[in-house]
C-alpha cells in the first residue's frame, strides 16, 4: 500500500516500470553509422518493445502495421505506453526523430490540470535518478527498491501534441516537477497528416531542468486519455537517436 501511494500518478509509473527495460537493446538496428533506429522497421524489432501498464487502469492498444512501418494507438479512456532502452549516451546520441500521426487532440486535454493530462501522443524520453533529488525523493525511491528490489529511474522530458499548451511552452507536469512537458504540436491543424520532429534531447533537457543531464535510460511512446475519459488514435514511425555529427541544432524545431 505504501509503495502504492508513492507512485500513484501515470509519470511515476511509468518511470518505475522502466527499470524493467534493461537488455532489451538486441532488437535495435543501426540505420547508418552514425544512427540507430529503435524498432519500427519490422516486426522483429517491435517485438523488443516493452509494454508499460498502470494498475487499475484500461490498457491503450497498440497494433504494429508493417506496411507502414509504423505503430498505431487506440486510447478508450485508457492508459498504457511502449518502451525501450536507449541504446547509447547523449555524447553519442543527443538527437532524436520521428513522425507522429493523430486523429484529433483531446477536448479536456489540459497540460496544467491532473485532470487534463491526457495527449494524443508523446515521445518520453527518461533519465537515470540524479543525485540531486531531495532527500524525500530519494527516501521513496529507496523505499520502493526494498520492497521491488530495482532501481527507480528519475526525470522525464515529455514531448508532447498538446491541446493547449503553446507550441515551444515548457511546463512541469501537474503531477511533479521531475516531469518537463514540451508542446511540439498544438490543437488539430495538423491532425490526420504524418508531422515529422527532431529535437535536441541534451539541450532540451539543459532547458527544462536547467541543468545538465544525468544518462538516458530510456524512450517510451503513449497515447493516453483514461484523465479525460475521450477517445483517441494515433501514429508513431521512423524513431531514429541520432549522433552529434549534426550539431550544433535548436533544441526543439
Amino acid at each position: 500500500m505504501f509503495a502504492e501511494l508513492l507512485f500513484r500518478n501515470k509519470e511515476r509509473l511509468l518511470r518505475t516500470a522502466f527499470a524493467a527495460l534493461w537488455g532489451l537493446t538486441a532488437g535495435i538496428t543501426p540505420v547508418q553509422a552514425e544512427d540507430v533506429q529503435l524498432g519500427f522497421q519490422d516486426a522483429a524489432a517491435w517485438k523488443q518493445w516493452k509494454k508499460i501498464t498502470f494498475p487499475r487502469t484500461a490498457e491503450t492498444q497498440y497494433i504494429f502495421k508493417e506496411e507502414i512501418q509504423a505503430v498505431c494507438a487506440l486510447a478508450e479512456d485508457s492508459a498504457s505506453g511502449m518502451a525501450i532502452e536507449f541504446p547509447g549516451t547523449l555524447e553519442e546520441y543527443p538527437l532524436l526523430s520521428w513522425e507522429w500521426k493523430i486523429d484529433r487532440v483531446l477536448e479536456k486535454g489540459d497540460t496544467r490540470k491532473k485532470e487534463g493530462d491526457d495527449y494524443a501522443a508523446r515521445i518520453y524520453i527518461n533519465f537515470e535518478r540524479d543525485v540531486r533529488l531531495s532527500w524525500w525523493e530519494r527516501t521513496k525511491a529507496a523505499v520502493f527498491e526494498t520492497f521491488y528490489g530495482q532501481d527507480i529511474p528519475g526525470q522525464t522530458l515529455n514531448f508532447i501534441w498538446a491541446n493547449q499548451l503553446e507550441i515551444g511552452k515548457i511546463v512541469s507536469s501537474p503531477y511533479t516537477e521531475h516531469a518537463q512537458m514540451v508542446a511540439l504540436q498544438r490543437g488539430n491543424n495538423r491532425a490526420g497528416e504524418w508531422v515529422r520532429q527532431e529535437v535536441n534531447i541534451l539541450q532540451g533537457y539543459q532547458q527544462a531542468f536547467k541543468a545538465d543531464p544525468p544518462p538516458v535510460h530510456s524512450v517510451a511512446i503513449m497515447t493516453d486519455s483514461d484523465d479525460t475519459g475521450e477517445t483517441v488514435r494515433a501514429c508513431f514511425r521512423n524513431l531514429v537517436v541520432k549522433s552529434n555529427t549534426a550539431l550544433p541544432k535548436p533544441p526543439i524545431h
